[in-house]
């Protein structure tokens, strides 16, 4: 009986780490001047934003051609999906929306969507409607266009706030969605001038994660969302402003969180939440990959930092200095391997975070960790070197 609830747990675990880890940077029509400064292939998906229906459902990401950006993206192994609605919507769009999504109306739009993926060759759908846009014909719209889009082989994910749930989304339109991605960003901001401080906190972080999965929506199924963009708390009115732009003032502003009364989220607590991510759930979102240091400070990238943690590399300045870690999934020995870089302090811990390794080491080259004793299941390693950390989602087998 034991050994067969190990099979079970194993193939579940072995499942769910071949799921890939999902990188999904919004790209919006605006920011297609940078197209060329991106890395792609630090990213799983793409998310052009946004397209809206006129009167007659025809869908525009206002009159900007996307096809080149589809192009570039599919040329580097990145999907690519088209993401409707956003965060404010012109009176003309929302009078679209609340037309087009009529019973009566509804099955032509929905064609009209699924046209649209298919004259773009585009690879998914998402669903960006925000706040005061979500109506009674919410769910009903999205079940009909989640039956249309399943013929077709395409997906539908969903943009949803950091721990918030519309009253409108029904269990079965949330359970509807292929994955959704939370928006753990805007807890303070320009709505509020008087509440000054950290817009997207690691800590609210941790709490939205578990708020979606007291929703019943599967670890699987969610991506964490990060800004890549801060507020000015000192401005009148409240004002924001991109990573490039605080790091282009000083470049030491990369490592930081805050100053004076601006706030936005830094490479080390950036590395925290992918490190949260890859133990939490199943993946990063960006709002968004525009915002990116690019040209002089391309070496503060963010989008890197995320890369860095996934892929259990350091970002010294120097790409040779790299640490490998072997195998994964592992059986009894865990080998670490750190060419000109010293190891410090070996750490394995569960999803729970309870401690099952913490080894003071003080060495380069090759250290093997003996995990025999370690039971089946998957767990977070961190390691932590003189040249920085990282952390790294391992299966002991």
């Amino acid at each position: 009986m034991r050994s067969t609830l190990l099979l079970i747990l194993f193939l579940s675990l072995s499942q769910a780490i071949a799921q890939p880890f999902k990188v999904v940077g919004y790209f919006p029509h605006y920011r297609f001047s940078w197209v060329n400064d991106i890395d792609y292939q630090k990213l799983t998906h793409v998310n052009i934003a946004f397209a809206n229906p006129d009167a007659n459902g025809n869908l525009s990401c206002e009159g900007a051609n996307i096809d080149p950006i589809v192009e570039k993206c599919h040329q580097n192994g990145c999907k690519v999906f088209i993401s409707l609605a956003g965060g404010y919507l012109t009176p003309a769009w929302e009078s679209a929306w609340n037309d087009l999504t009529l019973a009566a109306n509804r099955p032509g739009y929905i064609q009209k969507i699924v046209q649209y993926v298919q004259s773009h060759n585009l690879d998914g759908v998402d669903l960006d409607l925000e706040w005061q846009y979500v109506k009674s014909w919410y769910s009903p719209f999205v079940l009909d266009l989640k039956t249309a889009l399943d013929q077709i082989g395409v997906p539908l994910t969903v943009a949803l706030p950091g721990s918030y749930r519309y009253p409108q989304i029904t269990n079965e339109a949330l359970a509807a969605f292929d994955w959704v991605n939370m928006m753990i960003y805007d807890l303070r901001g320009p709505w509020d001038p008087s509440n000054i401080g950290q817009h997207s906190p690691y800590s609210w972080a941790v709490d939205c994660i578990q708020y979606w999965k007291n929703q019943n929506v599967p670890a699987d199924k969610l991506t964490l969302g990060v800004p890549f963009y801060g507020y000015d708390f000192g401005t009148s009115p409240v004002s924001s402003f991109t990573f490039r732009g605080i790091v282009n003032q000083d470049a030491a502003n990369a490592y930081k969180d805050d100053t004076g009364l601006k706030f936005w989220n830094g490479i080390p607590t950036i590395k925290e939440k992918t490190a949260l991510a890859l133990s939490e759930v199943n993946g990063i979102m960006i709002w968004e990959i525009g915002q990116d240091a690019f040209g002089a400070n391309a070496q503060y990238s963010l989008l890197n930092a995320i890369d860095e943690v996934i892929q259990g590399t350091l970002a010294t300045g120097e790409p040779d200095l790299v640490v490998s870690i072997f195998p994964n999934p592992v059986s009894d020995q865990l080998h670490i391997k750190s060419d000109q870089i010293s190891l410090e302090r070996i750490v394995l811990q569960d999803i729970q975070g309870k401690i099952f390794l913490d080894e003071k080491v003080h060495s380069s080259g090759l250290h093997n960790c003996d995990i025999a004793t370690v039971p089946t299941g998957m767990y977070i390693l961190s390691i932590f070197t003189n040249k920085g950390s990282l952390t790294k989602k391992l299966l002991k087998q």
